[in-house]
């Protein structure tokens, strides 16, 4: 029993005509005649009736007919699995989602414009787990050096951590900042587990200090935002207030924050590498070198 004869059995059952099946399926009339008797002696049983050139499906043919159609469904059903567009889940952190992801992503779009590409926020750990469990096809993400085996670091670049303040802030323009300066004023914090605020919290606790956090947020753009209003001092990724600082929309205070923080662009070693997701990784890969 073949895929074609039951396509074959469906069409004459519905057409009720081997000429008209034949026209249908484009093929010779004699061809249809031959599959349907290959599918009769397969089974032991007659199909149709045939009454002059009247054809009609016997009960045995009627039997098989809800089957049929069930087994051509689910073959369809097969074939389309393969040929539904690519599809690639990226993990990222918040801040890497927001301001290093547009380029990225409008070159690769000109490059493979059938491919859904599909964002998973992430913690700043729960990335590479999703790696190891599968979840995730690679992931770009902001953090200390990932050593996690097996993970492997495609790429690394080292990113600018600073303080910056609307351009009307009192600290800026001032030339030495001591870490008793940041104490009285508002500070606009990432959330507790952000890589980079864990390590500035652990040096002023280092030089006795303790802050004042006036904001707390998961958000980078609203620490911005926030920042820009004069609210506060923010701790922001470079990348996040480029425009900012060129304008003079906001002002670097000179505190130092040279932080071990990277964007990293991650992948399980035992990835199964697809043509788009190479083609991603390659571009990914050259937005993301060392500048």
């Amino acid at each position: 029993m073949t895929l074609k004869q039951l396509t074959i059995f469906l069409t004459l059952a519905h057409e009720g005509s081997f000429t008209k099946t034949a026209s249908k399926l484009n093929c010779a009339q004699s061809g249809v005649t031959t599959h349907i008797k290959l599918l009769e002696t397969e089974l032991g049983v007659p199909l149709f009736n045939r009454i002059g050139k009247h054809i009609s499906l016997t009960p045995e043919g009627n039997a098989l007919l809800p089957y049929a159609k069930k087994i051509l469904s689910l073959s369809s059903e097969a074939q389309n699995l393969y040929q539904k567009s690519p599809r690639l889940t990226i993990g990222v952190t918040e801040s890497a989602a927001n301001y290093l992801l547009g380029s990225i992503l409008k070159e690769f779009t000109a490059l493979c414009p059938d491919t859904e590409i599909f964002f998973q926020m992430t913690d700043h750990r729960d990335y590479c787990q999703m790696l190891c469990d599968g979840e995730l096809d690679l992931a770009i993400v902001l953090d200390a050096p990932i050593k996690r085996k097996p993970i492997q670091v495609l790429q690394k670049r080292k990113e600018i951590i600073l303080i910056a303040a609307a351009s009307t802030h009192d600290l800026t323009g001032a030339h030495r900042i001591q870490p008793e300066d940041l104490s009285v004023y508002p500070l606009l914090l990432p959330a507790k587990d952000c890589p980079y605020r864990i390590l500035f919290e652990q040096r002023l606790s280092a030089d006795g200090i303790r802050p004042q956090t006036a904001l707390t947020a998961d958000s980078t753009p609203v620490i911005k935002e926030m920042a820009l209003c004069g609210a506060g001092l923010g701790l922001l990724p470079e990348f996040a207030v480029k425009k900012e600082l060129i304008y003079h929309m906001m002002e670097k205070i000179n505190y130092s924050t040279d932080f071990p923080i990277y964007t990293q662009l991650l992948i399980h070693p035992d990835k199964s590498v697809s043509k788009e997701l190479q083609q991603f990784l390659d571009v990914a890969g050259r937005h993301l070198a060392p500048t």
